[in-house]
């Protein structure tokens, strides 16, 4: 499973980045500035992205999650997966590690791999 970390602050992305590869040693994390998360998305072709508010509009063919924080007030998120979009309230690690487990889940079941 690849996962793109592009949120802002860089010390937020290398917090995620951390506690993913602790927790999902398994995983390719790639940290990236959300102003190259285009770019990022075509070469390393993620299944997850989580990345901030607005970075991506829509979810990239073969992204099978994305996360997309809004530090505005607190930590909430828009979460796309399975072809749904919700917003979670106070998203915690255990939160983001359940979503990588749901697309490791998705990927094995050999749903929408790209």
């Amino acid at each position: 499973m690849r996962i793109l970390i592009a949120v802002k602050p860089r010390v937020y992305r290398e917090v995620v980045a951390l506690l993913l590869h602790q927790q999902r040693p398994d995983a390719e994390v790639l940290i990236s500035p959300p102003e190259s998360l285009d770019g990022e998305v075509g070469r390393f072709k993620p299944h997850v992205i989580v990345c901030t508010e607005g970075a991506v509009p829509d979810i990239p063919p073969g992204v099978l999650c994305r996360v997309e924080m809004m530090f505005s007030d607190g930590l909430d998120a828009r979460i796309g997966l399975d072809g749904q979009v919700t917003e979670a309230k106070d998203v915690g690690t255990k939160d983001l590690l359940a979503l990588v487990d749901q697309t490791a889940e998705m990927i094995s079941e050999g749903e929408n791999v790209g």
